[in-house]
């Protein structure tokens, strides 16, 4: 049961309002997922957060405005094009993106972001080594540079 209200909790203070917005949301959101894939979905004013852990699943819901939601797959959809370039569109798609922690940390994204249905699902893939974060640091590095 401690750990269920820990989760619980974890989530709840992910989704509160701070000034970093939807960025900040989807990069806690992002950290708590290092632990456990996530999925997210929306219906009627809840949001609805399951996480899977082992052979168990538990699920939170809570009310959050529909906006909310769809700036977050938003934001999952402009990090996923910033790894692979048009992967996915801002109404849907399966892509990965990069948190980029110490070491990095690799996730998969599937998610709808329309009118009717908004759903995420992110699943760790892997910490990144050193020497490919490297690598991949400085090609961001040098992407943003140069634009």
């Amino acid at each position: 049961m401690i750990a269920r209200l820990h989760f619980s909790d974890r989530i709840l203070s992910v989704f509160r309002p701070t000034a970093r917005g939807a960025v900040g949301l989807v990069d806690d959101l992002l950290t708590l997922c290092r632990e456990h894939p996530l999925k997210l979905s929306f219906s009627d004013g809840q949001c609805y957060v399951t996480a899977q852990q082992f052979d168990e699943q538990e699920t939170i819901a809570f009310p959050l405005e529909k906006s909310v939601v769809r700036a977050i797959l938003a934001r999952v959809a402009a990090l996923c094009n910033e790894r692979v370039p048009n992967s996915v569109t801002p109404y849907g798609g399966k892509g990965e993106l990069v948190l980029a922690t110490d070491p990095p940390m690799a996730f998969q994204a599937s998610f709808t972001n329309t009118s009717a249905e908004q759903r995420l699902e992110l699943t760790p893939l892997r910490s990144m080594t050193s020497t490919r974060a490297h690598f991949l640091e400085k090609v961001w590095l040098t992407y943003f540079v140069r634009t």
